[in-house]
């Protein structure tokens, strides 16, 4: 994508606001080691003062992840309780909580990368909290860096893509496929943690994703084993992201971020999570309330089972980009079935 300082027509700066579920590269079959067993838009606003320069930390060095990983073992069901406690954790990604010492968890894997995760939870009578872990070599904290190029005098977006990790909740009850290797018709509530566009507001994108048997618009075309069609779709939720979108058509700097911070607002907010990392691993919490009065979000009770999965890399339907900083960022799906558990606790 470039952006250019003159001759700039309102059907460019449309497109250029366009960074939605289609704007990442063609999708088609994607192809990996078999298994054994088995759309949001911001309009372009003029510079902010002070100019968000690009961090320091801006990694364009490749992933060491730059295809799909041999499948350690069959994806499994496995069940994470999520335990009583009467003082929340504090989400600023640290867990220092006495409360994340105490409580057991469980370890799955990320579909795309094999790597291990670990997952946590607690809850109290108004929210649930998760805890996860997972490894990641050198932190990735930019996405899409504007830079410059002398010749053309624009700039365009950079290969850099920030680390990121989802959930993905099944609203379509328990007996469903929620991957898309093989996928049935369903719909889930994705909470899209990403380092550079939500971590620095302590938040995640709250979205749904949708696999249904009709075309529609942005969708993208699934073929499944039984040689139908089904079709994908990703939505952001009701309210106003935890970032803006910048564009700049005079040189600011070589390097310039595309996003900066802001305070999310309506059923987009509902999900708050913040992510630090050290010695070789991102440590993640997540906090929402068990019922947001959003028709939009899975609804949690003390007494109830959830299924959901997980994944280290946007669930997008698509192929790996080689070009890319992270070759693998569109590449993500649910592995292990997962169960979360909230109990009933005394008192409750």
């Amino acid at each position: 994508m470039r952006l250019r300082a003159r001759s700039i027509t309102v059907v460019l700066l449309a497109a250029l606001g366009a960074a939605g579920f289609q704007s990442e590269g063609a999708r088609t079959t994607r192809e990996r080691p078999a298994e054994p067993g088995l759309a949001e838009a911001a309009p372009p606003t003029q510079p902010a003062s002070p100019l968000p320069q690009a961090s320091s930390t801006t990694s364009e060095t490749p992933d060491r992840f730059q295809g799909y990983v041999p499948v350690k073992r069959p994806p499994q069901e496995m069940t994470l309780v999520s335990h009583p406690t009467a003082v929340a954790p504090v989400i600023d990604g640290r867990a220092e909580e006495p409360v994340w010492k105490s409580v057991p968890g469980i370890t799955t894997l990320d579909y795309s990368s094999q790597r291990a995760i670990t997952l946590k939870s607690v809850f109290t009578r108004e929210e649930v909290f998760f805890l996860v872990t997972f490894p990641k070599d050198v932190p990735s904290v930019t996405h899409k860096t504007w830079t410059w190029d002398p010749k053309e005098q624009v700039y365009g977006e950079g290969p850099d893509r920030e680390d990121v990790f989802l959930f993905k909740w099944s609203m379509s009850g328990n007996d469903v496929r929620l991957d898309l290797r093989d996928p049935e018709p369903h719909r889930g509530d994705i909470w899209f943690w990403k380092a550079r566009r939500t971590n620095p507001s302590g938040y995640a994108d709250d979205k749904w994703q949708s696999v249904t048997t009709t075309p529609g618009r942005d969708a993208v075309k699934i073929q499944t084993s039984r040689n139908d069609a089904l079709y994908l779709r990703r939505v952001a939720d009701a309210g106003t992201a935890a970032w803006e979108e910048k564009f700049f058509f005079r040189y600011q700097g070589d390097k310039v971020e595309k996003y900066v911070p802001q305070q999310p607002q309506g059923s987009r907010a509902d999900v708050r999570a913040k992510g630090t990392w050290a010695n070789g691993q991102w440590t993640i919490e997540f906090a929402r309330k068990l019922r947001t009065g959003h028709d939009d979000d899975v609804a949690f009770a003390p007494g109830g089972v959830y299924l959901f999965g997980v994944a280290c890399y946007a669930i997008a339907y698509d192929t790996p980009h080689p070009e890319w900083s992270q070759a693998m960022y569109r590449t993500g799906d649910v592995f292990d079935r997962l169960l979360l558990s909230i109990p009933r606790s005394a008192g409750r």
